[in-house]
């Protein structure tokens, strides 16, 4: 719309960035493909979300806070099963933005894992709505 109205003459997405990565000096393409390559290895080396696994700073904390939560019993965010609804149809699974095994989570009665980022997609994909949130002290 701005272009048609004259108030733009062009729109360039890589404005002053001739080869497609934004730096601003040679030296720190040694940094990005660094960093790249790590990204790589790993994933090649160890598998999905190696990053994660392995270097993210973030996952210690995460950890260490579900300790803390269940030590002291605080309430918080979190999944439960709902009796006995799973068919084991493995749409959870399937869709598991995480790739968690959901459907053995489910069948085990303890939807706690580590890996799992609350995203809700199991929960709004289950069609018999065998897995739901919960904002209380987990059982």
């Amino acid at each position: 719309m701005a272009i048609l109205s004259g108030g733009f003459h062009a729109v360039n997405p890589l404005h002053l960035i001739e080869t497609g990565i934004s730096v601003s000096e040679p030296t720190a393409y040694i940094l990005y493909f660094t960093i790249v390559g790590l990204f790589v290895i790993l994933s090649f080396t160890a598998g999905k979300r190696a990053f994660c696994h392995y270097v993210c700073w973030m996952a210690p904390f995460m950890v260490i806070g579900v300790k803390i939560r269940n030590l002291f019993k605080w309430p918080s965010l979190h999944l439960e099963v709902v009796g006995d609804k799973c068919k084991k149809c493995k749409i959870c699974e399937k869709n598991c933005s995480m790739s968690l095994k959901v459907s053995k989570m489910v069948q085990s009665d303890s939807m706690e894992n580590a890996e799992c980022i609350l995203c809700g997609i199991c929960v709004n994909n289950c069609p018999e709505g065998a897995i739901k949130y919960f904002w209380r002290y987990k059982k």
